[in-house]
């Protein structure tokens, strides 16, 4: 069931047009942003507290990437600064080489992964 964290409840500041839901994700995987405007969470893992806090600033960097249009993604591709790189079996040919999807080598990563200590 979806839930919204409203503006500025727990600490976070989502626009109002952002909705932040549970699912179930691919085991490994805590929380994704969607272009369709959503972020989830993965229902099947225990995300709370600072996990809770990093997954979603993350997401949300991810997200801002998406509507400024120097990220976006489809099933076999990902759009980063005006460059598609192809992504396949969980990896992705990126600027930086092959590296597994989430992986910080990918510069969309390295940017989210600072985010989260923001």
């Amino acid at each position: 069931m979806p839930f919204k964290l409203g503006s500025t409840r727990k600490g976070f500041n989502i626009p109002s047009n952002i909705e932040i839901k549970k699912s179930p994700l691919e085991s490994d995987t805590i929380a994704e942003a969607r272009n369709d405007g959503t972020i989830v969470i993965n229902s099947e893992k225990n995300v709370t507290g600072d996990m809770l806090n990093r997954a979603v600033k993350h997401e949300m960097k991810h997200m801002c990437d998406m509507e400024e249009g120097r990220a976006d993604y489809g099933e076999n591709w990902v759009m980063w600064e005006g460059n598609i790189y192809i992504r396949k079996n969980g990896m992705i040919d990126g600027p930086n080489g092959r590296w597994p999807e989430g992986d910080e080598h990918h510069p969309w990563e390295a940017e989210a992964i600072a985010a989260e200590k923001a």
